[in-house]
């Protein structure tokens, strides 16, 4: 059970889903948290999710029965939202889950669907141990008002469509997840989670956090086609000469894995975690990370996650996505949660 738990909210002008909630949902189930995640918009790896539910019950509940309810040009069926937007609701306040999870709900709240005065009230009435998080391009400024956390995720290209002799046009999707705002490495943790879930073989290499217990090392035990390897020593806390060089040798032999791992032709997925950081403070050359984007196995895709992403590297890729900071529980001298920031 969670001590304190907040609202965070996931917002933004794109209609991109947004994988974060669904990170954050594995991390919180390895440490032994209980998760519900009421999905109402569909998304093109839907079909991990019950597969996803198997491998981590108990501890994570799912209830997709609102996204199912597209009926593509008819938009949802207005019944079948609210009811599971009310069964969400009730589990929130009467405790049973330690975090509840509204997927995609914004725009149903401006559409009218859901009314947003039960959203209002499940805010103000929610058990202090329950942790909220809501989701969805649009978030009306009342809930952004109210909440603890607010992230804006913004996405673009870095290349044109037109530009058909780019890497946009190669199979295998590049995505970089960059920005100063939460849910960076949760964004790549959910959708790693459900590709694998879909029976792509995936893995995880984190190129900063050090081989500790965190959520989702312990969560990615219990799902199959997910290899989890953390490499690093840690956040660079130190400028000393032999801090930067434990960083310096842990880094080298961490890239020199990543690339064994990518180029072994075994995955489908690679999430590298922190790889935007590693370049950023000179622990891995970006312009041998952009050689490795121009000469990765056609048909794999990558993530690299991380602040600070190197020009090169979001020049090679398909899709950035920023992770913009609007609030944050730090900011009000909230310390990080088990669970929720590891």
């Amino acid at each position: 059970m969670l001590k304190q738990g907040l609202i965070q909210v996931y917002t933004g002008t794109t209609e991109h889903f947004n994988f974060a909630p669904i990170g954050l949902s594995l991390r919180a189930a390895g440490q032994g948290l209980r998760i519900l995640n009421a999905c109402f918009t569909p998304h093109e790896l839907s079909e991990g999710i019950d597969a996803a539910t198997t491998f981590l019950r108990p501890n994570l509940a799912v209830d997709y029965s609102a996204a199912r309810a597209f009926s593509g040009e008819n938009g949802p069926d207005g019944d079948v939202v609210l009811h599971a937007f009310q069964s969400a609701r009730e589990a929130a306040l009467d405790g049973r889950f330690d975090m509840v999870i509204f997927n995609g709900i914004h725009p149903l709240l401006n559409r009218g669907i859901i009314p947003f005065h039960d959203v209002r009230s499940l805010m103000a009435e929610k058990p202090s141990h329950v942790e909220l998080v809501f989701s969805g391009p649009g978030a009306p400024a009342e809930m952004t008002d109210a909440a603890d956390l607010v992230t804006e995720m913004v996405v673009s290209r870095s290349r044109p469509p037109e530009e058909k002799n780019g890497l946009e046009h190669r199979p295998g999707c590049i995505e970089v997840v960059t920005g100063n705002g939460k849910g960076k490495t949760t964004y790549c943790l959910g959708k790693a989670m459900l590709s694998s879930c879909t029976g792509i073989l995936s893995a995880f290499l984190q190129f900063i956090k050090s081989p500790k217990p965190y959520g989702e090392v312990k969560a990615v035990r219990r799902l199959p086609r997910l290899h989890i390897d953390t490499m690093g020593e840690g956040f660079l806390m130190s400028d000393t000469e032999a801090a930067r060089k434990k960083h310096m040798d842990a880094a080298r032999l961490a890239w020199e894995r990543c690339l064994r791992e990518i180029f072994s032709l075994k995955y489908g997925l690679v999430a590298l975690d922190e790889i935007n950081t590693a370049t950023y403070y000179g622990l891995v050359h970006a312009d041998r990370v952009r050689e490795m984007l121009f000469l990765k196995p056609r048909g794999l895709r990558l993530l690299l996650s991380g602040r600070n992403a190197h020009a090169e590297i979001t020049g090679a890729a398909s899709c950035v996505i920023e992770m913009r900071e609007i609030k944050h529980p730090f900011r009000k001298g909230i310390k990080a949660r088990k669970g929720i920031e590891y």
